[in-house]
């Protein structure tokens, strides 16, 4: 259902989200476009019906032992790839027939945008993909 060549397959498109490190990953205001594609977001490079996943600034295990943690302040799409595949599996598990283009199209009718304030202008910034709002949708077909 989703690598990274999902728009040749499918049509969809996806980017990754980043934050401040210190800013709450619930709150959808916390996010911004990725550190990695953030210039052409404000050129006006980015396609409508993108849907929006977290990607920067992640804590995860570590590589130097079991009780290890490491700080990523970057990612890219390896880490918003596994993000919407979970999705995907946990759309399975409440609606079992399914299909990516039922999912991509439910999550981007759920998902929120946003105002963004950059460099002194206002940017509309979304569809930032709600998981909440997904699979109340889906439990509710």
């Amino acid at each position: 259902m989703i690598c990274s060549s999902i728009r040749e397959i499918y049509g969809f498109q996806f980017q990754g989200l980043g934050r401040s490190p210190m800013a709450d990953p619930d709150a959808f205001e916390s996010y911004e476009p990725g550190l990695w594609w953030a210039d052409y977001f404000y050129q006006g490079q980015i396609q409508e019906n993108t849907l929006l996943i977290p990607m920067d600034s992640r804590a995860v295990a570590g590589p130097t032992g079991v009780e290890d943690y490491v700080f990523y302040r970057e990612g890219g799409w390896s880490w918003s790839i596994p993000y919407i595949a979970g999705m995907y599996a946990l759309a399975a598990q409440v609606k079992a027939d399914i299909t990516p283009e039922l999912f991509w199209s439910t999550a981007l009718s759920t998902g929120r945008t946003i105002e963004l304030t950059h460099d002194g202008k206002q940017y509309s910034f979304g569809v930032i993909l709600d998981p909440v709002a997904l699979i109340q949708a889906l439990q509710g077909m």
